[in-house]
C-alpha cells in the first residue's frame, strides 16, 4: 500500500516532504530572528543605561541647583523644569531596562501593564520636554528683538503660570492618547505627534535660525554672552535629536512598524535629555580658569539674571 502510493502519487508524497523541510526551514527561521532580536534587545537596554546614568547625574545636579542652590529667575524656571523632564524620561528608561535585563517584571499580565506605564511616562515627560524648549526657543527670541518689552513688560509670574500649564496640557494629552490606545484607537496619538512634529518642530527650527543670524551680526564684544550660545546650541541638540523620536512614532502608528527604527528613535530622545546639562557646563565653564572650577559658579555665571540683563542691553 505504502509502494503504491508512493508510486502513484508522487506529486503528494513530494509535496508532504517540502511542506515539512519548508515547516523546519520556517521554524528555524523565527528562531534564529527571535533570537537576534532578543539580543538586540539587551543590547539596546544596556547602551540606553550607559545613557542614562550620566543624563541622571547631570540633570540631577541641574535640579539640586537650580531648585535649591542659585537664586530663581524667570529664565532658570524653564531650565529647571526641562530638568526635571528629561530627569523623568531618563530615570524611566533607567528603571525599565533594569526590570528587562533582571527579568524582575514576569511575561504576565503584570508585564503589560508595566510595559504601557512606561510608554506613557516616556511619552508625558518627553511632550513636556518638547513644549518647554519651544517655550524657551521663543523666550529668547523676543528677548533678542524685543528687549525692552521683554524686560519691562513681561508678567512677573509668567515662567511659572506656563511651566504649570505645560505639564497639565501634556499630561492631559497623553492621558487621553493612550486611554484610546486600549481601544484600538490611534488617531489621537497619531496627532500628538504629528503636532509635536510640525507645530513645535517648526517654531524651534525658525528661532534657531533666527538667534543664529542674531548671534553672527553681533558685534565680537556682544558675542562674548554665553547664555544664547547655550540656547542655541541646545536647541540645534533638540531638533537633530527629537525629530526621530517623533517621526519613528508617526511611522509607527501608520505604515512602517519596524521595532529597530522605533529603537532608534528612542535612543534619539535620550540622549537628548542627557546631553543638555554637559552644554551648559562646557559652555559656561571659563576656557581660561582652573579645570576643577565648582559647578555650582559655573552655572551661576551662566545663569544669573545680571548677565541676562546685560545682553538685553547690549543688542
Amino acid at each position: 500500500m505504502t509502494m503504491f502510493s508512493k508510486s502513484l502519487f508522487p506529486s503528494v508524497n513530494e509535496s508532504l516532504e517540502y511542506n515539512a523541510t519548508e515547516n523546519i526551514t520556517d521554524y528555524n527561521e523565527s528562531q534564529n530572528e527571535y533570537a537576534f532580536s532578543g539580543n538586540w534587545l539587551y543590547i539596546t537596554s544596556i547602551i540606553a543605561l550607559l545613557i542614562c546614568l550620566p543624563g541622571l547625574v547631570g540633570n540631577g545636579i541641574v535640579i539640586w541647583l537650580l531648585g535649591f542652590r542659585i537664586k530663581r529667575t524667570p529664565f532658570t524656571t524653564y531650565i529647571l523644569n526641562l530638568a526635571i523632564a528629561d530627569f523623568s524620561v531618563l530615570s524611566n528608561e533607567f528603571i525599565g531596562d533594569i526590570c528587562f535585563l533582571f527579568g524582575l517584571v514576569p511575561p504576565n499580565i503584570i508585564h503589560d501593564y508595566f510595559a504601557s506605564a512606561y510608554h506613557a511616562i516616556v511619552l508625558f515627560t518627553f511632550t513636556v520636554s518638547q513644549y518647554l524648549m519651544t517655550i524657551i526657543s521663543i523666550d529668547r527670541c523676543v528677548c533678542l528683538f524685543f528687549p525692552l518689552w521683554h524686560r519691562c513688560h513681561r508678567p512677573p509670574h509668567l515662567s511659572t503660570t506656563v511651566c504649570v500649564v505645560v505639564w497639565i496640557l501634556s499630561f492631559l494629552t497623553t492621558a487621553i492618547g493612550v486611554s484610546l490606545h486600549f481601544t484600538g484607537y490611534n488617531i489621537i496619538k497619531f496627532l500628538h505627534f504629528l503636532f509635536n512634529a510640525v507645530v513645535c518642530m517648526s517654531i524651534m527650527c525658525v528661532s534657531t535660525i533666527a538667534m543664529f543670524l542674531k548671534f553672527c551680526l553681533r558685534s565680537p564684544q556682544k558675542k562674548k554672552g554665553k547664555l544664547l550660545r547655550t540656547i542655541w546650541i541646545t536647541l540645534f541638540f533638540f531638533l537633530l535629536l527629537a525629530f526621530p523620536f517623533n517621526i519613528t512614532h508617526i511611522l509607527y502608528l501608520s505604515l512602517l512598524q519596524n521595532d529597530y527604527l522605533y529603537g532608534y528613535g528612542v535612543m534619539c530622545a535620550l540622549l537628548n535629555s542627557a546631553i543638555n546639562p554637559m552644554i551648559y557646563y562646557l559652555v559656561g565653564r571659563d576656557k581660561r580658569g582652573r579645570s576643577s572650577k565648582q559647578i555650582k559658579k559655573v552655572f551661576e555665571k551662566l545663569f544669573k539674571e545680571e548677565e541676562d540683563s546685560r545682553e538685553n542691553e547690549e543688542i
